[in-house]
């Protein structure tokens, strides 16, 4: 399927890794065109261009001096760190091979004056990344980490020794191998353990740990790498193996016995894992993104199965990392059978994918691998770090769970600007307070808790969030906001509110007009979801005018520009009132902020299968055209809307391959390859006013 790609002004960020990047310079003299001069670095996963929605971030900045300077150029990163110093220039017409002094180079070609686009090079060979210059007008200012925490915090101080394979025995007798990186000394020190099943020896972190003061612990658990086991994916013993690591680490020679567990997306759900069963030596925990709940977020997304994780499932499917940067992922997706994925992929089988097909309704299995339903049993304090266009969502539901348990432990909850990856996948510039260092984060928080320093961590105030629009943050009491108020902005139309040149209307006031919109989902043609098939980030902030103005089986309430600014902080909701002549059919609802120069940025949505609307463990199918009540739950964000900005509710059936397509015939959407075309009808009349509610705070 092919979906159109996001205007480059409005993109940014990068995926994760990067040892090169390109530029072109001959300087001057590429076919008459110089490179002198200042540009932005965008970056794409992928070797080539797939079928589906390209996500091009702006990952970084490049500066090239004049030809004559003796300095072709450097690509950084926007905090500063280089990607590539470029000292080799081969030009021929429009095309150029930018390299350095390793073996890394860029295949790039000239695309007018002012980009360049080109495919990074390691050996020879493509290396599942592109890249692509823009020229900007002035230098770039390089962004500095802010000090949301300040104060003094454990300075590096100590020398390193490190351990790349050292096994710890289960109860159960399963050997499990750490890293260990330790500071040079008799101690007593801190212990910090990562439980992963990604990359075990890391030595930036270890050394950055252990310099501080800390024992640093990297271990890979059952079936990854050299650890015992070898059906990963389920972490069917990680509450208990968490436990006897906890434990383990505790006893390390020259450890005081105070373990804090860390760990980001997987990791960080794995640390919680392991405080479910409160382990006595489990001081703290400090986890960041942390994944949620496996029917929240993955590989469900409430109930409905997400295909972008085929991504993951591939990636894993060995005991060490496989790559997966070059899968033509948005191509395959749209073959049915979706559980023939992976092997459509050229994966081959993949056991997990399989376990998670075998599931789809909330049943014991689910439960059994969900931190909320034993989240009772976590004692020690909890600092859980995030962000709002972060799809991991754990975060927050952990979070809610947890303050609903009678006498938990301390919580403090910091939600800043990014995604998952952090902030430089979410397009946009918000200000010099953006950029948080998470580590100095942990540091302070174990410095408290691991070493006994008095240094205020646990009697600041818990809540610490970035107001986008005011791009800063702010300290709060209490999660959710007690002054929040919860507002009503009803859908209306006069019947023909399909794309965003319709008569669809968002208004606090309640529904006018016609009763009902209508639309048609076709599963064969579903509504797109601007996301990158590569990039396992399914939360992003992309620039949905385009859809909105070009689909008609999505239905788009606008409202009048904003005369004084709305600030909406907490959990989101939409209440529809729907009907379809399916068995079954979803229903998507999306927000979006409208900027004055009329560009639509996505906010966040969320989604209802119908069978699901009694609950997730039970599957009830439709009667066809009767109109049933759908409760959506819409994520959370904290935005301020500006004076001259819009609000707007999109509603479709579809969000592909976000979410996968309901085939609309009451079967199994993973296993069956028929489908039939649903008419759909939203209500909107007093009687069933169809709206989100959105937590609105007072100014």
């Amino acid at each position: 399927m092919n979906m159109p790609s996001a205007p480059f002004r409005r993109t940014s960020r990068f995926a994760g890794v990067v040892c090169a990047v390109f530029v072109c310079a001959a300087l001057s003299g590429c076919a008459g065109k110089s490179l002198t001069g200042e540009w932005d670095a965008y970056v794409a996963l992928g070797s080539a261009q797939g079928d589906g929605f390209e996500g091009w971030r702006r990952m970084g900045y490049a500066h090239f001096a004049g030809h004559d300077s003796g300095f072709a150029g450097t690509i950084r990163r926007r905090t500063g760190e280089v990607m590539l110093e470029v000292n080799s220039i081969t030009a021929k017409g429009d095309s150029l091979r930018l390299g350095n002094s390793g073996n890394t180079a860029l295949n790039a070609a000239w695309h007018g004056g002012d980009t360049l686009t080109g495919v990074l090079l390691a050996a020879g060979k493509p290396a599942g990344r592109r890249y692509r210059l823009v020229r900007r007008a002035a230098p770039f200012t390089v962004e500095k980490n802010y000090a949301l925490w300040p104060g003094a915090v454990s300075d590096s101080a100590f020398a390193v020794t490190e351990d790349t394979a050292v096994f710890m025995t289960t109860r159960d007798g399963a050997k499990l191998v750490s890293y260990i990186a330790r500071p040079v000394g008799n101690g007593p020190f801190g212990v910090v353990l990562q439980r992963t099943p990604y990359t075990r020896i890391l030595h930036p972190a270890g050394r950055w740990w252990a310099s501080r003061g800390y024992i640093f612990v990297a271990q890979h658990v059952r079936g990854r790498d050299i650890s015992d086991g070898n059906d990963f994916g389920d972490y069917d013993t990680d509450v208990k193996d968490g436990y006897d690591a906890v434990e383990w680490a505790a006893k390390l020679p020259g450890a005081n016995g105070r373990v804090g567990l860390i760990g980001h997306s997987d990791e960080g759900r794995l640390a919680w894992y392991a405080a479910v069963s409160a382990p006595p030596h489990l001081a703290a925990i400090a986890p960041s993104a942390a994944s949620g709940d496996p029917w929240r977020i993955v590989p469900y997304e409430d109930m409905v199965f997400s295909p972008i994780n085929v991504d993951w499932a591939c990636l894993m499917r060995g005991r060490t990392l496989q790559r997966t940067e070059d899968l033509d992922v948005g191509k395959a997706m749209m073959h049915l059978p979706l559980s023939d994925l992976p092997q459509t992929l050229g994966c081959g089988h993949v056991p997990l994918w399989d376990r998670w097909i075998a599931h789809p309704t909330l049943d014991a299995y689910w439960r059994d691998h969900a931190v909320s339903t034993r989240i009772a049993g976590v004692k020690a304090p909890v600092l859980q770090i995030s962000g709002w266009y972060d799809d991991s969502r754990g975060p927050i539901d952990y979070t809610n769970a947890l303050h609903a348990v009678p006498g938990h432990p301390f919580i403090r909850v910091v939600m800043g600007p990014g995604a998952h990856k952090g902030v430089d996948y979410v397009a946009g510039e918000f200000g010099p307070q953006s950029r948080v260092e998470t580590r100095r984060l942990q540091l302070r928080w174990f410095d408290h808790y691991l070493l006994g320093k008095d240094n205020g961590v646990d009697k600041e105030p818990p809540i610490d969030i970035f107001v986008f629009g005011d791009n800063a943050w702010r300290k709060e009491a209490a999660w959710p906001l007690a002054r929040a108020v919860p507002v009503k902005w009803y859908v209306s139309s006069g019947g023909n509110a399909n794309t965003s040149a319709g008569d669809g209307v968002l208004d606090t006031l309640p529904p006018r007009g016609a009763a009902v919109d209508t639309f048609t989902y076709d599963p064969a043609k579903p509504t797109p979801y601007l996301i990158d098939s590569r990039e396992l980030e399914t939360s992003l902030n992309e620039d949905f005018t385009a859809l909105n103005a070009s689909r008609r089986d999505a239905l788009v309430f606008t409202s009048k520009p904003l005369t004084k600014t709305v600030e909406v902080t907490g959990q989101m909701s939409a209440t529809l009132w729907a009907a379809t002549d399916a068995k079954d059919t979803d229903w998507n609802v999306m927000l979006l902020d409208v900027f004055p120069d009329g560009h639509a940025e996505r906010v966040q949505d969320g989604i209802a299968r119908a069978r699901f609307r009694k609950g997730f463990d039970r599957e009830v199918m439709l009667t066809p055209g009767e109109v049933e009540r759908y409760d959506i739950d819409l994520w959370f964000t904290s935005r301020a809307f500006m004076p001259g900005h819009r609000l707007r509710v999109s509603i479709s059936s579809a969000l592909f391959p976000k979410y996968d397509r309901n085939l609309n015939t009451g079967g199994n959407n993973e296993r069956d390859s028929t489908f039939v075309v649903a008419h759909q009808r939203i209500v909107h009349d007093a009687a069933h006013p169809s709206h989100v509610v959105l937590p609105v705070v007072p100014r």
